[in-house]
Formats: C-alpha cells, sequence, structure tokens
C-alpha cells in the first residue's frame, strides 16, 4: 500500500513538473516570437543601418494631401425643372458662358399645365385678398367670428405661396404665365465654363433625375479639400494662409487659405476634412489634380519624422524596426501620417531618442515574424 502511494506521488509530481517546464519553454518561444537577437560580429549587422529618433522642429509643418476641386460657391448644376425632351444643345463642352444665357433648349407639354397653375393661383390670389379685406371690415363691426377670420388669413397666404412656386417654376424656364409656349430654355445662374455634360439632342430628362444634365463652374478660384490628423488640429485656423503644390508644376507654389474645417474626426483614419480656398486666375489648377498642402507650424513645436525607408506597411498595420542594448530587434506597430519628400512623420507609439533599424529593417521583420 506504501509502495502504490510512493509510485503515485512520483507520477504525480513528474507530471506537474514536464507540464511547468513545457509552460515555460511555451512562454519563452512565446517571447522569442516578437524579437531577434543578433551577435556581436555577426556579419549581418554590417547590412543594418540604425538611426536615433529625434525631435525636429516642425518649421516646414504639417504637409496634408489632398484634391483640387470646384469652388462649389462659384458652381451651378443645371437641371430640368420639368419632364421633356432635349430639342437643341447650345453650349459645348469647354465653352464660356455668361450668367441668363440659355444652355439647352427643351419641349415640353408639362409647360402649358405649369402656366394653367400660375394662372390659377394668380386668380386665387385675388379672391383671397378680397376676402381677406371683406372679413376685416366684418371683424371691425363685430359681424364675424375670429375663426373665420384667421380661415381667411390662412387662405390667403397660402395664395401667396402658390403664386410664389408657380412663377418661379416658370421662371426657370424663361417662360411668363400669360404668353404660350412650347419651348422653354434652361439658363446660366452664373458665369463660368461648361465643365461637365450629360446630355444629348433628342434625349429624354426628368425633373427626378440624379444627374445634373450641365456643370457650369467659375474656374477662376477653386476649392482644395484635404484631412488633417487631430495631432495637427493646433495648426489649421480659418483665414490661415497655406501653400499648395500639385505634380504638375513641381517648381511652383500656389497661394491659398483654409475656408472650412471640419466639425468631425473620423474615427477610422483619425482625421478632420479641410477645405482651403486657392485663387487661380490662370486656371492653371484643375479640378481631380492631386495636392500637397503646406500648414506652417507654431514657434517651438516638436514632430517626429523618420525616414520614410524605415516604415514597413503589410497592407494592415505599419511598422519600424526597434534596435534595443545587445543588439535586440523588435518590430514594433506605429501610426504614421502621409509621406513627403521620403520622409514619414510618426503621429504615436515611437519616442525621442528611441533606435529604429533604417537599412535592412525588411530582412529583421520577416524574420522575426517567420519565427
Amino acid at each position: 500500500m506504501r509502495k502504490e502511494f510512493l509510485l503515485l506521488a512520483w507520477l504525480t509530481a513528474s507530471g506537474c513538473s514536464s507540464g511547468g517546464e513545457a509552460a515555460a519553454t511555451a512562454q519563452v518561444n512565446e517571447r522569442s516570437r516578437d524579437f531577434i537577437k543578433l551577435e556581436p560580429g555577426s556579419p549581418r549587422l554590417d547590412f543594418l543601418k540604425i538611426e536615433t529618433v529625434q525631435e525636429s522642429d516642425a518649421a516646414s509643418s504639417a504637409q496634408l494631401t489632398g484634391r483640387v476641386t470646384y469652388d462649389e460657391e462659384h458652381t451651378q448644376r443645371v437641371a430640368s425643372p420639368i419632364d421633356g425632351r432635349v430639342t437643341q444643345l447650345l453650349v459645348k463642352l469647354g465653352d464660356k458662358v455668361k450668367g441668363g444665357q440659355p444652355l439647352v433648349e427643351l419641349t415640353s407639354p408639362n409647360v402649358g399645365q405649369l402656366q394653367a397653375d400660375a394662372q390659377k393661383a394668380l386668380q386665387d390670389l385675388g379672391l383671397a385678398e378680397k376676402a381677406v379685406d371683406r372679413v376685416h371690415k366684418l371683424q371691425a363691426d363685430g359681424a364675424i367670428s375670429d375663426k373665420e377670420v384667421a380661415q381667411a388669413e390662412a387662405d390667403f397666404k397660402k395664395s401667396k405661396s402658390d403664386v410664389a412656386r408657380s412663377t418661379a417654376q416658370l421662371r426657370s424656364l424663361g417662360v411668363s404665365p400669360s404668353d404660350p409656349a412650347v419651348n422653354v430654355a434652361l439658363r446660366a445662374q452664373i458665369s463660368g465654363t461648361v465643365v461637365e455634360r450629360n446630355v444629348l439632342t433628342g434625349q429624354e430628362v426628368r425633373a427626378d433625375a440624379a444627374a445634373p444634365l450641365l456643370t457650369v463652374t467659375s474656374l477662376d478660384s477653386v476649392w482644395v479639400l484635404a484631412d488633417v490628423y487631430e495631432q495637427d488640429l493646433g495648426l489649421v485656423q480659418e483665414g490661415e494662409q497655406v501653400v499648395i503644390h500639385v505634380p504638375a508644376y513641381p517648381g511652383d507654389s500656389f497661394p491659398g487659405v483654409v475656408g472650412h474645417i471640419g466639425e468631425v474626426v473620423d474615427p477610422t483614419s483619425r482625421t478632420v476634412k479641410i477645405r482651403c480656398i486657392a485663387p487661380n486666375k490662370d486656371h492653371r489648377l484643375k479640378p481631380e489634380m492631386f495636392a500637397r498642402l503646406e500648414l506652417k507650424a507654431k514657434a517651438g513645436q516638436k514632430a517626429l519624422v523618420i525616414p520614410s525607408r524605415a516604415v514597413l506597411n503589410d497592407g494592415e498595420l505599419t511598422k519600424v524596426v526597434v534596435a534595443t542594448e545587445g543588439n535586440v530587434f523588435r518590430a514594433r506597430t506605429i501610426d504614421v501620417g502621409p509621406e513627403v519628400d521620403g520622409r514619414i512623420r510618426v503621429l504615436s507609439n515611437l519616442k525621442a531618442g528611441e533606435k529604429i533599424v533604417t537599412d535592412g529593417a525588411l530582412f529583421l521583420k520577416h524574420e522575426i515574424e517567420s519565427r
């Protein structure tokens, strides 16, 4: 009985010891997966370049990527207020137009109905106006209830609204309520350039169509839309000057001013939308051009900027290889801003004074993650 007890105790102790050693080994192996250590004198060290991360003056400020787009304050997207058929296109892409100029001619059976509605609205307004005058006189004599007065005044207001609505529809078509018309013209409301045309002669058009028939914009000014990281919001103020660069003119810069700063931070990119206004008298800035914005930094503001060759991106995460004492190298995930002139701004998870691998980092990262 005693021998059986001793044998059971030995087997239990052995099992625990074996399990403990296995757990410890697994823990060591788990830790060893996220780093690699190179022995002094290893020839692989000769192929690595290690640099110290340093803070630098943000004298060149934050660099933002963006795109040129239309100045929506000076853009008209021409749509038809009625269903009809295009009988004539009066402008082509690239044409310069002036405010009030006809752009498209339409024919529509709805024009006659709109004119009839407008005439009826005018007649109803005249009757409602007389009714209001009458009830006000009766009210002064105490011969009518307040409810009847209120009803007459409400009818008068509704008639005025109906007249305004119907005449506005006809005005947009260049048609008067009384003159009979078959063809109507859609006109430019601003002076500018025809930059888009989505309509053909003979095409049926609808009032509820999503796409505009034509787009007219003044290219004398354009907007540049960009995303600014929340860390850089202190650099941005409405009315502040910015410098704009575009790849088409690498040696030139264009002035601009911050016109609007968004109110919401994008939860995924941690950025805020900004809109800059740029004068464009010579029309060199074209909508949909890529652009780079330069924001001036405040005096004494610091930033971490590292060589772009040190940054490794696998499509999901951005990493660098950090070097510590004893030739130990670890891959670390960081957040970065856009690349500008071969350097990338670090937004988080890296500090000044740490050392990173700038040459040979890709091979170390691959070796670390394949362990």
